[in-house]
């Protein structure tokens, strides 16, 4: 509880420091928190700062329900002992899990929320934010949306989160309860928010440490998925999900970095014929093992120099593959490919900081600005998706962790 005795400061208060973790991701495969960092799974050093910022705080674990007496469970008991508490709940509810595990506490108490991925948070952050929640009564204190997701943290103010557990009734809210801060944000008459008004600075050595400690999280550049996804929070399917809106039954299309063909196989009832293209070899073979739809066709290929004659398709996508490789050679080799008036769906990262990107899988992360930049050398940007994390879109705000242009060809 953050109600500061009389005489002394609110940061000498102790909030409540939630850490969300799970061995498997949204998507189904393994969880990037389960990598090691320097030897240890990311979410011990991630629950190991947590511990060094407020160390007299109570720190919580929120896990979903299937982690029960799983490799989690197990790793976060030899390690920390009776000194973290875990707690388990709904598996596509997030918000659910942080209500439970606080149900005792007064609506007064502070959380802080970290993800259990991002083991290099700003640790000067939370005390901040926690000091202008309480100077303005605010309900929540975050990043702003395009900041290195690795170095941010949330403040939640507990009686808020329950307000909002009430005000999310439909399907369509579902997605809230994995992210509830969007909501509240984007609903400025429930609830009083703020951006944190300490934006930190990091020199660009601190970024390159940061970035090499992280090597072996990001290890493998293309998340998986499987029949064990959870809908709710699964980015990868929700760019298919965004692309399918603008591909139509005649059209030729290329998914281009595929993967193992899960997008094509998607897609592939909806369009007249889909190709992947992988560039590891590997992949592609594993993507026809699993492809039995006829009008999908794997190949091996490099996205900055495909084997595919001009002006070949009717719609190329390129779903996180453009912060992997020269990104000017990626789009003028698409816009070789397409047709006139042909569509390109890219979509990557968004980061404000990007020049130096956290993820060791990615040479270069970009802003709102240069990503458009860099597609209207050769293309006419006609739509932009912010995503702010996983399937959160909040109409006419652009701004986001994640980012999907719909682009034209020009004839």
């Amino acid at each position: 509880m953050l109600t500061a005795p009389k005489g002394e400061s609110p940061l000498m208060t102790q909030p409540i420091f939630i850490v969300q973790a799970s061995s498997r991701s949204w998507s189904g495969g393994p969880d990037l928190c389960m990598n090691p960092v320097e030897g240890q799974p990311a979410v011990v050093r991630t629950i190991a700062r947590a511990l060094e910022v407020f160390p007299k705080s109570r720190l919580i674990v929120v896990a979903p329900e299937f982690d029960r007496e799983g490799s989690l469970d197990k790793l976060v008991a030899e390690q920390f002992g009776q000194r973290v508490q875990i707690h388990y709940g709904q598996n596509d509810s997030p918000l659910n899990r942080m209500l439970a595990a606080t149900a005792s506490l007064p609506d007064e108490t502070y959380l802080i929320r970290v993800d259990g991925v991002h083991f290099c948070f700003d640790t000067d952050a939370p005390r901040a934010m926690l000091q202008q929640a309480l100077r303005d009564n605010l309900d929540t204190v975050k990043f702003p949306d395009d900041f290195p997701v690795q170095f941010g943290c949330d403040v939640y103010r507990l009686g808020a989160l329950r307000i909002l557990d009430r005000m999310l009734n439909t399907d369509e809210d579902r997605v809230f309860r994995v992210h509830p801060k969007f909501f509240q944000f984007a609903h400025p008459q429930d609830f009083n928010c703020a951006y944190t008004e300490t934006l930190p600075e990091y020199t660009e050595d601190y970024l390159h440490a940061c970035r090499k400690r992280a090597r072996a999280i990001y290890a493998i550049p293309r998340l998986e998925v499987n029949d064990q996804r959870l809908w709710v929070g699964d980015q990868l399917s929700f760019h298919y999900e965004l692309a399918s809106r603008f591909l139509t039954p005649s059209m030729k299309v290329l998914d281009i970095a595929c993967g193992d063909g899960y997008g094509a196989r998607l897609l592939s009832g909806q369009v007249a014929e889909i190709h992947g293209g992988d560039i590891d070899a590997e992949n592609v073979q594993h993507a026809r093992n699993l492809t039995t739809q006829l009008n999908v066709k794997i190949h091996v290929e490099d996205v900055t120099a495909t084997s595919f004659p001009d002006e070949h398709f009717d719609a190329v996508l390129s779903l996180e593959t453009i912060e992997h490789v020269d990104a000017i050679a990626c789009i003028r080799e698409l816009s070789r490919i397409l047709r006139p008036n042909g569509i390109l769906i890219l979509s990557t990262p968004q980061n404000r900081l990007g020049k130096i990107p956290i993820n060791t899988a990615h040479q270069r992360e970009y802003s709102l600005d240069e990503i458009k930049e860099i597609c209207e050398n050769c293309f006419t940007v006609r739509e932009i998706i912010g995503i702010k994390a996983g399937r959160i879109v909040i109409e006419d705000d652009p701004i986001g962790s994640n980012i999907v242009l719909i682009c034209e060809k020009p004839t």
